[in-house]
């Protein structure tokens, strides 16, 4: 008698959705059924990450932004068929849906926006993590590729996130993509007396005694300038474009300052 009762008292409608009259048994099916769902979500993610492992060359970052999508994407079918099961109809709240989907769309415009310039920069593979590269003022090392953000650290010792469509819209320097050097510019600007060769000379020397510049590519001075002063540049070539290159460029000038001192090589502003 009492298990009538009960199962009486579990199928009384308590909630009402829509034309869905949902009752304490049917709110319970939905919990196991929410419950299996997470599970088999869970292996379907599991054995999507093992084929992609196996059968693709993909980065471990990539496959894993993969496998979160195709987990999101069995939610979001499981969940229809949980509330069709459950006898619940959208169509009901076409109104709400309507009302809710145009404020969702103007809310998630960017979220979606950054989401999908993940994909492209995913696909197009013009930048991975470990990449040295700049973009808007900033320069440093692709730490994560996220589905929203591309977090960067810098040489300060910060990490920016930047958004994702940040690097599909504005120029983006990789200093690392076809190689792991990086050319290093030193502008100097002397007398317009100075003798060009002898300047020349003292800037590869200086060049060529430092142990962080590369032997190939080799160091290289061009004259920018002629004039009432001679603009020259030198151009080196370092293994480390992030924390190296600031250094080198500080020893040089360091080095130019005492060798053009002892020479007689007057320098110009």
């Amino acid at each position: 008698m009492w298990v009538d009762e009960l199962l009486r008292w579990l199928s009384s409608p308590i909630l009402t959705l829509g034309s869905a009259k949902l009752s304490t048994l049917s709110l319970l099916k939905g919990l196991v059924l929410v419950v299996c769902l997470h599970f088999v979500a869970k292996w379907i993610g599991a054995l999507a990450q093992s084929w992609i492992q196996v059968r693709t060359t993909v980065p471990e970052y990539t496959a894993t932004l993969l496998v979160r999508w195709i987990k999101v994407t069995v939610w979001v079918f499981g969940l229809f068929v949980i509330a069709d099961l459950l006898g619940i109809k959208f169509s009901s709240f076409a109104f709400f849906a309507g009302a809710l989907g145009v404020g969702l769309g103007f809310g998630l415009q960017t979220i979606v926006n950054n989401f999908v310039s993940g994909l492209i920069l995913l696909m197009e593979r013009t930048m991975k993590v470990g990449d040295v590269i700049g973009v808007g003022g900033e320069i440093g090392k692709v730490v994560h590729i996220g589905a929203r953000a591309t977090l960067i650290e810098t040489p300060r010792g910060s990490v920016i996130a930047i958004p994702n469509s940040q690097f599909i819209n504005s120029s983006v320097t990789n200093w690392t993509l076809s190689g792991k050097s990086m050319r290093v510019p030193g502008p100097v600007t002397g007398d317009g007396g100075a003798n060009v060769d002898i300047v020349e000379t003292t800037l590869l020397e200086i060049a060529r005694s430092h142990p962080q510049i590369l032997a190939e590519p080799s160091p290289q001075v061009l004259v920018t300038k002629i004039g009432d002063t001679l603009g020259f540049e030198l151009l080196v070539w370092v293994s480390d474009p992030l924390d190296g290159a600031r250094q080198v460029q500080s020893d040089l000038y360091r080095s130019i300052l005492s060798a053009f001192k002892e020479k007689g090589i007057a320098l110009r502003g």
